[in-house]
């Protein structure tokens, strides 16, 4: 049976609401005429259909009750007013009330009203919580989860905002996923995010590069599936961070490609050019009694001379990989091959020098 409550301050039509409530089978909870009081009487004994009156007794209106009622214990409110005014209509209307009868009521129609405010509440309530129930499993999620709709992020995880390089969710929200897809990465992305929705099917995995909102790239591991959200056909995408893995695996190839055309001697520099790392394959060549670690490969004449406007360009241009360079000793000309190793955004991090052959000075 349900329960309804009358906010009503007219006494001939609320005997009539009240006398069409019980005759429609509905339980009564209670008859008020003040907006204040139906909140109270609505906490108290939580109706499942409440009527209301536009036009009340006391400090605040029928309609802002209807608002309270709503935000405060999600209960379905049906106004009952003889007031058709477009004003007042219209402050209905967005209070997303559940009906809107004319007086006079008839009992046909008010038993309708009640019955299918309630159900449509209802399904809506189910739909809110799984919505929550769903928003929860994403956020707690162990990986990082990003819901794409019309192309702009409309919802991500805890984990999903260290993608993006941001602590707070409404940095995120709402801006066009590509605005974080890297240049080189935003075809791809263009591709799935205009493929032809179909909820439960999943998208192909593939590796990109995401642009957190501070500049700095990750390498990214894409799957993810087309999905409903709040009604709209959406992508779910699952983004795990590769960025050490790539860097490992582009550092493993470099090291394979300098064991390969080496020949047994090798330097290690810093981007500033500072030597960080060297074989005594190397120290044997130059002959050196310094300790060369640490120095800048252009402060240790007489050992060791090269061209450093050549290594400076080839560093600066992100597109080489590697580049022949000569260094020369007192005794030598040392033909050297040099490898960049670089990030994802194509800076230098280190730079591998192997011999490749030596000549008499």
């Amino acid at each position: 049976m349900l329960k309804i409550l009358i906010v009503e301050d007219d006494k001939f039509i609320s005997t009539i609401l009240s006398f069409f409530a019980k005759s429609l089978g509905y339980e009564l909870v209670g008859n008020t005429n003040t907006g204040l009081e139906a909140l109270e009487l609505t906490q108290k004994y939580a109706p499942d259909v409440v009527l209301m009156d536009i036009h009340l007794d006391g400090e605040i209106d029928g309609i802002q009750t209807a608002e309270r009622i709503q935000l405060d214990f999600e209960i379905p409110v049906i106004f009952v007013s003889s007031d058709t005014s477009t004003g007042i209509v219209e402050r209905a209307i967005v209070t997303n009330s559940y009906g809107y009868l004319v007086k006079p009521i008839q009992k046909g129609e008010l038993g309708i009203t009640i019955d299918l405010a309630y159900y449509k509440h209802k399904v809506a309530m189910n739909h809110k919580r799984r919505e929550q129930s769903f928003r929860q499993f994403i956020s707690d999620a162990a990986i990082p989860i990003v819901i794409v709709e019309g192309g702009c992020i409309r919802y991500l995880n805890r984990n999903a905002l260290d993608i993006f390089h941001s602590h707070y969710i409404e940095d995120i929200m709402g801006l066009p996923f590509l605005n974080f897809a890297s240049e080189g990465s935003k075809n791809m992305f263009t591709c799935v995010l205009e493929g032809a929705p179909n909820p439960g099917t999943a998208i192909p995995k593939f590796k990109a590069a995401i642009r957190g909102l501070h500049g700095a790239d990750l390498d990214v591991l894409v799957s993810g599936s087309w999905i409903k959200f709040n009604n709209c056909d959406a992508l779910q995408l699952v983004m795990t961070d590769i960025t050490e893995e790539i860097k490992a695996q582009n550092a493993a190839a470099l090291y394979c490609e300098i064991v390969k055309n080496g020949q047994g001697a090798y330097l290690e520099l810093n981007p500033l050019f500072e030597i960080i790392d060297c074989n005594s394959a190397f120290c044997n060549l130059i002959s050196s009694t310094i300790e060369i670690k640490g120095k800048s490969l252009f402060n240790i004449h007489p050992f060791i001379e090269a061209d450093s406007n050549t290594m400076a360009q080839c560093i600066k241009d992100k597109n080489i990989k590697d580049f022949d360079i000569e260094l020369r000793t007192s005794f030598l000309i040392i033909k050297c091959r040099a490898y960049i190793f670089r990030d994802i955004v194509g800076n230098a991090e280190k730079i591998g020098i192997v011999v490749l052959d030596t000549v008499c000075n």
